[in-house]
C-alpha cells in the first residue's frame, strides 16, 4: 500500500469510528429511557398541560423519557386495540385521562400502573377507594360536579319541570350519574328524560327527540364524543332554544350557556406528578386518588341574552367567570 492510500484509509477510519462510538451509546441510552403510554381521543391542550407537568417533574420527552401517544378518535374498537398495543410495548405507565380510556387500559392489564386525570375510578369499579385504590389504577378524579349541575339548571329555570340528559348509556360513568339525576329530580318533583348519544350520528336525532318531547332544559354529560363535537351540540341547543348546562369551561367559551366542572387542564397537568412517583418506585395501589378541589362556574351572558334568559343574581354572584 502506498503512503497516500494509507493516509486516506486512516482518515476514513478516523471519520467513521467516532460516529459509531457516539451512536451506539445513544441507542443504548434511548433503550434505557422510561417509556409511558398516553391514550387520548384526539390531540388537545390537555396533552400540552400533561407535558408541562412532566417537565415540572424533571422529565423531558426525548431526553429522559419516551412517550407513546395513541389517539382513538372516538372509535371504541381503536381504543381497545391501542390499549392492547401499549401493553405489548411494555410501557412503564399508561396515562388514561378519562373513564373510557381507564376502563380500556384496565381491561388489558392488571399489572401496568394506570394514571387517570378525570375518571370516576371508584364509581365504575376501577379502584377500591379514593384513599387506597388497591389495584393498578390511581391519579385524579373530576367527579363531584354533575350532581350540582341539575340544581344549577333548576335555579336557572325555576318554572321548568322537564329536563333531558344527553348521555351514552354504554358509558359507565354516565349510567351512574343518571341514577343520581333521577334521585335528585324525584326529590324536586322534576321529570328527567335520558336522551341517547352513542356516536356523532346520534346528536341530531337526540335534539329532535328533545324538541318533540317539549324539553325545557338540558344537562350535557362529558365524554370524548361530546368533546369532539362540542360546537355541534352547542349550535343545536341554540337552534332549538334549549338552555343547556355543560361540564367544562371550554363549553361555555364556545357558546354554551353555563358550565360547571373541575379545571380539566389543571387535572391533566397534576396527573404528571403521579407518573413521576410511579417511575420512581411508588405503587399505584398505595397512591390515593385525589379528588378535584375546585369547581368553576362559567356563564355565557351572550348566550343567555340570545335565549331571552335573565340569570339570577345568586348565580351571577357564584360565577367564577362571566363571558360577555
Amino acid at each position: 500500500m502506498q503512503r497516500r492510500e494509507f493516509i486516506t484509509l486512516i482518515g476514513t477510519i478516523g471519520a467513521v469510528w467516532p460516529r459509531r462510538l457516539v451512536a451506539q451509546p445513544a441507542d443504548q441510552t434511548r433503550k434505557k429511557m422510561p417509556r409511558i403510554g398516553f391514550l387520548a381521543s384526539v390531540p388537545h391542550e390537555r396533552i400540552d398541560a400533561f407535558d408541562r407537568g412532566l417537565r415540572d417533574q424533571g422529565y423531558v420527552e426525548g431526553e429522559n423519557i419516551i412517550i407513546e401517544r395513541r389517539f382513538w378518535n372516538n372509535d371504541p374498537k381503536q381504543l381497545a386495540r391501542f390499549a392492547a398495543e401499549l401493553v405489548a410495548l411494555d410501557v412503564a405507565v399508561i396515562v388514561a385521562p378519562t373513564t373510557p380510556e381507564a376502563l380500556a387500559a384496565k381491561a388489558v392489564t392488571g399489572t401496568i400502573p394506570i394514571v387517570t386525570a378525570t375518571a370516576d375510578a371508584v364509581g365504575v369499579g376501577l379502584a377500591a377507594s379514593f384513599a387506597r385504590p388497591d389495584g393498578n389504577v390511581t391519579g385524579l378524579t373530576a367527579v363531584g360536579g354533575s350532581s350540582k349541575n341539575l340544581g344549577l339548571l333548576a335555579e336557572l329555570l325555576p318554572r321548568a319541570t322537564r329536563f333531558a340528559v344527553l348521555l351514552d348509556p354504554d358509558n359507565r360513568y354516565h349510567a351512574q350519574a343518571m341514577v343520581g339525576f333521577q334521585n335528585a329530580a324525584a326529590e324536586r318533583h322534576l321529570e328527567i328524560l335520558p336522551v341517547v348519544k352513542r356516536s356523532v350520528d346520534d346528536i341530531g336525532p337526540a335534539f329532535q327527540t328533545m324538541a318533540s318531547k317539549g324539553v325545557q332544559g338540558l344537562l350535557v354529560l362529558s365524554d370524548p364524543i361530546g368533546a369532539a363535537n362540542r360546537r355541534k351540540i352547542i349550535e343545536l341547543a341554540a337552534q332549538n332554544r334549549i338552555p343547556a348546562v355543560y361540564y367544562w369551561r371550554e363549553d361555555a367559551v364556545e357558546g354554551g350557556l353555563l358550565a360547571y366542572g373541575a379545571d380539566l387542564v389543571g387535572l391533566n397537568r397534576r396527573s404528571a406528578a403521579y407518573v413521576a412517583k410511579l417511575l420512581r418506585g411508588s405503587k399505584a395501589a398505595d397512591l390515593p386518588i385525589e379528588q378535584a378541589e375546585r369547581f368553576r362556574l362559567v356563564i355565557n351572558l351572550k348566550t343567555a341574552n340570545a335565549l331571552g334568559l335573565s340569570i339570577p343574581t345568586a348565580l351571577l354572584a357564584m360565577a367564577d367567570e362571566l363571558i360577555e
